[in-house]
């Protein structure tokens, strides 16, 4: 049996709800005359294990909770309707949805074809934040966004991970649920192994999920955008035709909002992005100054000098 014969599989309380075309309760916090979104405790769920897994149950809704760790929602099969913090989204085959402590949502009834996994980490010093901060430090966007913290905290405690953008999250999700429901020896260490991968292909993925829900089409974020994913050949003049800004009007923008200048913007996003080279592959460093978009050696060494207090070869030998 495979993993979508074995979560199409009618559970207990599937049959019920199905019968009564109503709510069966799974969990104490929400029976009886629940309280407002109510929080789910973890220790339901975690006896000497880094990770639950679980198959949303269908044919009636679920009602608003939030919970006291982080959660995803996987969406094996079919599409789900949920309000995630009093907004409606629909989430489709695929689609990852990334919830951090406090966000409230409720799920309306999936249907026989619609399959849903509920992902949930014992470790609560793993958030939303904390995966920013994993990755900000190759990314402008990021490194601006932090430092002004101008998110909506009400907008920012969850991300929708559509599913176009996780070939690699979704094969490493459905690889520890097929450990998780059919168990063999080293099924669990096998899963726990898989979890920083997840941990990591979920922070590399925010950069893009990030810049599409806090852009808002505020030429400020957009040209911080255009820096991050064209850092090498990027120029004022390119920046100002793409998003129709007059050339002058868009350097004092970016003046006034970050405090630099486009050109400072441009090399510190190059310098990120080189010292995370030079820290983590053995690329040669004429190779990465090439790549980043240095054409002068001398003028890289005595940016990076500067950036760092330090001297590439110096970084590769610590």
């Amino acid at each position: 049996m495979d993993l979508i014969a074995l979560l199409s599989q009618e559970s207990v309380i599937e049959k019920e709800q199905k019968k009564r075309h109503k709510f069966v309760p799974d969990l104490p916090e929400l029976e009886g005359e629940a309280t407002r979104a109510p929080k789910i405790k973890e220790h339901l769920f975690f006896e000497n294990k880094d990770i639950y897994i679980s198959k949303h149950n269908r044919y009636a809704a679920y009602p608003e909770h939030s919970h006291q760790f982080l959660e995803l929602n996987y969406i094996v099969k079919g599409e789900c309707r949920q309000i995630i913090n009093g907004v409606p989204y629909l989430l489709k085959e695929g689609d990852i949805l990334l919830m951090d402590t406090g966000s409230a949502h409720s799920i309306e009834a999936l249907g026989k074809d619609d399959l849903l996994l509920n992902i949930l980490f014992n470790n609560k010093s793993i958030s939303i934040n904390w995966l920013m901060n994993m990755n900000h430090h190759d990314s402008i966007l990021y490194k601006i966004l932090l430092t002004n913290n101008p998110l909506d905290t009400n907008a920012a405690n969850f991300i929708l991970f559509r599913n176009e953008q996780n070939e690699h999250i979704k094969q490493i999700i459905n690889n520890m649920a097929d450990e998780y429901f059919f168990p063999k020896v080293f099924s669990g260490k096998i899963i726990s192994s898989y979890l920083p991968i997840l941990i990591y292909e979920l922070a590399r993925s925010l950069p893009h999920e990030y810049s599409e829900t806090f852009s808002k089409k505020d030429p400020f974020y957009e040209v911080l955008q255009l820096i991050d994913a064209e850092f090498t050949t990027l120029t004022l003049d390119a920046a100002s035709k793409r998003l129709n800004f007059n050339k002058n009007y868009l350097s004092n923008m970016i003046k006034k909002r970050s405090g630099q200048t486009f050109t400072e913007l441009l090399n510190e996003k190059r310098l990120l992005k080189a010292n995370l080279l030079i820290e983590s592959t053995e690329i040669p460093i004429q190779t990465i100054l090439t790549e980043v978009g240095f054409s002068n050696k001398t003028y890289f060494y005595t940016c990076y000098k500067n950036r760092f207090h330090c001297l590439p070869s110096e970084v590769r030998k610590k």
